[in-house]
């Protein structure tokens, strides 16, 4: 993407109620990815997955392995979607568990900058951490190792392993997802077309060769993988793209500003204090 073009979702809509029928059978898709995601969550949400899910070519081979996906009768091009979807979920959770547990470490009075360059170097380094959480032996390529010897040096090893592998346990919480209102669908699940005068999607379905045809509102087309959410109540989905959009410029904005969120005062610019009042708007001073 490049410096003048942004990312946005766009959306389309269905032109017609949704039947029934069509409804079971993407709602069923929606089931089984929700059951696909939750199996990837529980199998590798722990700190015993920690070497495999990055880059995540190894959970994507154990879950072929495992029968799952011929157990829910679901095709390839949602499964896999769901379980890398799962992944990035489990990659998202990890992110926030370091992030929070270094938080704690530069927190904690009593380390001294000897145990908290230890621990940030653990942590930074996946294969170090998976070791320390798992007890294993560090095994690191040669320049890492001396790094890791180094930043060992003058550090109560033992205890710090200790301490990080409570403080990961206590902040990395498992996974779980009971929302079964949509799916991703990749470009092979799905195509635009026409059936008689109507523009719309034609959805792949659990049943092999077979598809529904959903007319939209508006003759988009994309080429890129789609999200697609159910609505049953309304008898409706809402089909979401993500799309670079260029940049709009105006000649007339021609200073830039800084803007500082705060409690007191709302926002903060180079020229004017502006503060809440009870109305929820604010005003400028």
């Amino acid at each position: 993407m490049t410096l003048n073009k942004v990312c946005k979702t766009v959306c389309q809509h269905n032109k017609e109620p949704v039947s029934p029928e069509d409804m079971q059978k993407l709602q069923e898709i929606a089931h089984d990815y929700s059951k696909v995601k939750n199996y990837v969550y529980q199998r590798y949400g722990g700190i015993k997955s920690l070497s495999k899910i990055y880059p995540g070519y190894t959970v994507q081979n154990e879950m072929t392995k495992s029968g799952l996906r011929t157990q829910l009768g679901l095709p390839s091009v949602y499964f896999y979607l769901a379980v890398f979807d799962a992944l990035g979920d489990i990659k998202t959770q990890w992110t926030r568990t370091k992030s929070a547990v270094t938080a704690a470490i530069n927190d904690n009075v009593r380390f001294t900058p000897e145990d908290r360059h230890y621990l940030r170097f653990v942590i930074k380094v996946d294969g170090c951490l998976d070791s320390v959480l798992n007890g294993k032996e560090i095994l690191l390529p040669e320049k890492m190792q001396e790094s890791y010897r180094g930043a060992a040096s003058g550090a109560d090893v033992k205890n710090l392993n200790r301490y990080l592998c409570r403080q990961v346990r206590r902040r990395l919480p498992r996974l779980h997802t009971d929302n079964a209102n949509g799916f991703s669908v990749a470009e092979r699940a799905y195509r635009y077309g026409c059936r008689g005068k109507e523009h719309g999607i034609f959805l792949s379905t659990k049943e092999s060769r077979r598809r529904i045809f959903i007319p939209l509102t508006d003759p988009n087309e994309y080429k890129k993988q789609l999200y697609i959410k159910l609505k049953p109540a309304e008898n409706s989905i809402e089909i979401a793209a993500l799309v670079e959009a260029s940049i709009r410029r105006h000649k007339d904005y021609e200073n830039e500003i800084g803007l500082s969120p705060g409690i007191w005062q709302m926002f903060t610019t180079h020229r004017e204090l502006y503060t809440a009042v009870s109305s929820g708007s604010f005003t400028g001073n």
